[in-house]
């Protein structure tokens, strides 16, 4: 659910080392898992990781293709709002399933009648055969030229050059793009190879927007997400609505409360509300509707820079998603909600405050950290406290218009077909109030320039102002001793994110990296890992390193300047034309592996496309790979990966 990044989870490509927010465990890992592990941020961008922990290597994401959900989504029952319904006028009611086959009747719950005869069953597993060999017989050629594409994929990820062209020209052909006049994006990849189809919304808005004192507000809408409509998720909507309201009034009145004596009548009033407003609420209706319509993998991720929804169905179930998304996001009823903030303050325990290194990774982002990545995706626990439902639906109202959404639907679906359910669906929702701020680049591609997220140094002085004014951070923790270096880097559209990739991929990709060679083989460090952008990538970031000293080897100074030695080393020299060779090839199967799943291609699309600005740049950043040299990876290595430009934490044994 959370993609929780200062508590971010960093492992070792020997031992999978990972403090999950501080929890520390080793498990021992294959060259090819270390390798994948590795490359987490080209993962993260392509929508391949989303889970409670995102940080490098926690395990909790999924993998590129999985539709496989990573949480129960019983919780995501019932939520409150005082939003109402779209008029009839500005929207469509939401198909009977008898007329379509692909919507909700309004009154219904049950795919099947329970009560049907036996020989009716026989007759439509019977007729379900029939129709399968008969889309099966239609469909050869689809299905051939899924072949043809793929087999284009695989060709490129060994080799570059005219493999990379045939790749571009399946993309172009097999991929459409249109923008309602409200301004909402779609992305349309054919995949006609199975009767299957998966929707990924990318919502440009995540932690990264919250203000000071509301921190957690994206991670918690993205629960409430999943609460419902008037219509989804209650038994009886017309009584629901008042006791919100009344149950909002209760707990803004007992945030002023003045004695003890008023604040104990109305916590008694605020929770028999409460109890009024769950019984009628109806849990977890929502996924229930997508799962008996066969949705698998529904879920959604909260980062710094994002938040995603996503499933994955039948492809003669698509207006039914249409219809179901329309209403979530056009007519939220944010219903649970304060049981639901009870559900995350646990989360925040458990990741974070009673987690061995939880507390110290927090401290250490707000104290490396100067833009608004210092601050924890699951958020603060005071600020937590004081959100309510309004601080929810203006939060809402301000970055869930339709210009903030990205839709790329990908698998068996035509272009004409998805333009005409979005027009009847979503054509009818306006962009109501816009997230202000003139826009900004870290690369100066547009917008004002974006400076590096580098704190000020002690005494004032700015960056570069040489090792008396050094960053630092030390703390002890149960989950010491280790070490943290977070060199100051610019956004994802830097022309050196890729240089910076490899990098990272150099000093611990494989088992032939520098760091594992020098110091993981000789016992020096039980992990040493590296990652090009974390926490998150479309703003300034880090590029950080994390080490574990080996036992008896020495202590976490000598570790840093071990590592020190071999991040000077890259700088100065760059990499060997065989270090090079290898980064492209695993880098380009890397970028070209995402593309082998409904899912993972709908990620990756709306990802791009949210992120860079362009679907393209997944083809861009193949290109750029291609074309870099040793002598571009030294100077981007030398630009960022500097003395001066570091801030340094030691993890010391408790």
């Amino acid at each position: 659910m959370l993609l929780i990044s200062h508590n971010a989870l960093i492992t070792s490509p020997t031992l999978g080392t990972s403090m999950a927010a501080g929890v520390l465990t080793c498990r021992p890992l294959r060259p090819q898992q270390a390798a994948s592990q590795q490359r987490w941020q080209r993962a993260r961008r392509l929508g391949c990781v989303a889970g409670p922990q995102s940080g490098p290597g926690s395990g909790s994401g999924r993998p590129c293709g999985s539709t496989s959900p990573r949480h129960d989504t019983s919780r995501h029952g019932s939520a409150s709002s005082n939003n109402s319904p779209p008029s009839e006028s500005g929207s469509r009611a939401l198909p009977s399933r008898e007329s379509s086959g692909t919507g909700l009747s309004s009154n219904s719950s049950n795919n099947t009648d329970s009560t049907a005869p036996a020989s009716a069953s026989r007759r439509s597993l019977l007729a379900a055969a029939t129709a399968g060999g008969l889309y099966a017989w239609a469909g050869r050629s689809l299905a051939a030229a899924d072949a043809s594409a793929d087999a284009a994929v695989a060709a490129a990820g060994t080799s570059g050059g005219a493999s990379l062209d045939l790749l571009r020209r399946q993309l172009d052909q097999r991929l459409s793009e249109f923008t309602l006049p409200n301004g909402l994006r779609f992305l349309v990849y054919e995949r006609h190879s199975a009767p299957i189809v998966s929707f990924h919304i990318y919502a440009d808005v995540g932690a990264f927007d919250e203000e000071d004192g509301q921190t957690g507000l994206a991670h918690l809408l993205e629960h409430m997400a999943f609460k419902g409509t008037p219509r989804i998720g209650t038994s009886d909507y017309r009584r629901e609505a008042p006791l919100l309201e009344a149950l909002d009034d209760a707990f803004y009145s007992l945030q002023q409360a003045g004695s003890s004596r008023e604040a104990a009548r109305l916590q008694q009033q605020f929770e028999a509300l409460q109890k009024q407003a769950a019984e009628l609420s109806v849990p977890n209706a929502y996924g229930a509707m997508l799962s008996q319509e066969g949705g698998v993998g529904l879920n959604a991720a909260t980062t710094h820079d994002a938040t995603k929804y996503y499933v994955s169905l039948p492809a003669n179930k698509a207006e039914w998603w249409f219809a179901l998304e329309s209403e979530r996001f056009r007519a939220p009823v944010f219903r649970e909600l304060y049981s639901e903030k009870r559900v995350v303050a646990e989360e925040r325990r458990l990741r974070v405050d009673n987690s061995p290194l939880g507390p110290w990774s927090e401290q250490f982002a707000l104290r490396s950290l100067a833009n608004n990545y210092r601050r924890p995706v699951i958020g603060f626990p005071e600020d937590l406290d004081r959100i309510g439902r309004r601080e929810v639906q203006a939060f809402f109202r301000r970055h869930y218009g339709p210009r903030s959404l990205t839709v790329a639907v990908a698998g068996d679906v035509r272009p004409e077909q998805v333009r005409r359910l979005a027009e009847r669906y979503f054509g009818g929702w306006q962009q109501g109030e816009v997230a202000g701020g003139a826009p900004s680049s870290c690369s100066g591609s547009g917008g004002a320039l974006e400076a590096l997220a580098a704190p000020p140094r002690p005494g004032g002085n700015a960056a570069g102002g040489g090792a008396a004014s050094a960053w630092e951070y030390r703390a002890r923790s149960r989950a010491g001793p280790a070490l943290m270096q977070a060199y100051y880097r610019p956004c994802i559209n830097s022309p050196d994110s890729v240089p910076l990739d490899m990098a990272s991929d150099l000093l611990s990709g494989t088992r032939s990296s520098r760091l594992y060679r020098s110091l993981v083989l000789t016992g020096k460090a039980l992990a040493a890992t590296a990652y090009a952008s974390y926490p998150a990538e479309k703003h300034p970031t880090q590029f950080v390193i994390y080490g574990v000293p080996g036992k008896g080897s020495g202590s976490v100074e000598r570790l840093d300047a071990e590592i020190t030695a071999q991040v000077a080393a890259l700088a100065g020299e760059g990499p060997t034309a065989d270090e090079l060779r290898r980064y492209k090839k695993s880098a380009r199967v890397e970028l070209l592996g995402a593309l082998g799943s409904n899912s993972a291609v709908a990620a990756a699309l709306a990802s791009y496309q949210a992120l860079t600005g362009d679907w393209r740049n997944v083809l861009g950043d193949l290109q750029s790979i291609e074309d870099l040299s040793a002598a571009e990876a030294r100077d981007a290595a030398a630009r960022w990966l500097r003395p001066d430009n570091v801030f340094k934490g030691y993890v010391l044994p408790a």
